[in-house]
């Protein structure tokens, strides 16, 4: 549909996937009834506290999961709650590289 929907999209499987390898019956086990119950709370085990991290000035998307990794305009993110994640300073390379190798490497 778009590119916020695919963000979406990598953001839920990324986290289901994760949680099916701390499972050993992987993607599709039965889930437990503490974790059905506890998902329908927003609380662990069926709703971990899992995160995503993002850059700094980074565009992910104007969705919901997304918008909180987006860090570009505040006018967007106004009166929208967000998930808690981090951000981070994303690499910036000096030019020319040739000139800064060393800058760049570290």
């Amino acid at each position: 549909m778009c590119g916020s929907t695919s963000v979406e999209a990598a953001f839920k499987y990324a986290f289901m996937m994760h949680g099916a390898k701390k499972r050993e019956e992987g993607l599709h086990a039965t889930p437990t009834q503490e974790e059905l119950d506890s998902g329908n709370l927003n609380v662990a085990p069926g709703a971990p506290n899992y995160g995503i991290l993002s850059f700094k000035s980074g565009f992910h998307g104007r969705m919901f999961a997304s918008l909180s990794v987006t860090r570009t305009k505040a006018i967007f993110k106004r009166d929208i709650p967000a998930f808690d994640w981090p951000a981070a300073e994303p690499p910036r390379y000096k030019y020319p590289l040739a000139d800064n190798e060393e800058y760049n490497a570290a």
